[in-house]
């Protein structure tokens, strides 16, 4: 009978002491959880006031210059996207859609991603770009990347114009030098009993009404 209340003592202390080990482990993860949270909460609102004061102005400045772009702000639990979209048009025959977004990770670090999608998709261009930068002091050089990944898209952006396969069922022929060109790239046009005559320069227009004069 001794032994077997010896026994069920440690038993009893076993299982104490495991309870314990869990109530101990339990209160440093809900340390831990708490802490991250914290800092968790305090990126992302970092990441909020980098978005509002360096990305969204510059995107709105490349808005200014295109009467078919919009910009929005949006967020996730994940990500915070200023986010550009243009609508097609007979210039840009694509609907385009322009992400600039930070990710805030625990690290004290922010990913600051590139990610560029046209439909339909008829030519290459690049798609994705990612940088790493600190979260304290690093609006100038994050500034100078955000607008550095404008600039490449203008780039890509301005190829709709003349890009071939987009332009297919926007291409005229100037009668008077042959040459296949967007019609809204053509400098003037001149009517002809019911039909449009485009011209790539002034100089072929001049020649195609002095020759119909």
């Amino acid at each position: 009978m001794e032994k077997a209340n010896a026994l069920s003592e440690r038993i009893v202390n076993r299982l104490e002491q495991h309870r314990h080990d869990l109530a101990e482990k339990q209160q440093q993860l809900d340390s831990k959880m708490k802490e991250m949270l914290k800092q968790r909460e305090r990126l992302a609102t970092i990441a909020m006031r980098t978005l509002e004061t360096v990305i969204l102005p510059r995107m709105e400045e490349l808005a200014r210059h295109f009467d078919n772009a919009k910009v929005s702000v949006l967020q996730t639990d994940t990500d915070f996207s200023c986010v550009c979209e243009f609508l097609h048009t007979a210039r840009f025959p694509a609907i385009v859609r322009l992400v600039i977004a930070l990710l805030p990770s625990n690290n004290e670090a922010f990913t600051a991603r590139y990610d560029l999608n046209i439909l339909p998709v008829l030519m290459e261009y690049n798609r994705n770009v990612e940088n790493i930068f600190p979260v304290e002091d690093s609006e100038k050089v994050l500034a100078a990347w955000v607008e550095d990944r404008i600039l490449d898209f203008i780039d890509t952006y301005l190829r709709l114009e003349s890009h071939p396969f987009y332009q297919k069922d926007n291409t005229v022929i100037d009668i008077v030098c042959g040459m296949r060109i967007p019609v809204t790239s053509a400098t003037s046009s001149v009517e002809r009993h019911g039909r449009i005559f485009y011209f790539c320069s002034e100089h072929c227009k001049d020649a195609f009404l002095k020759g119909n004069s």
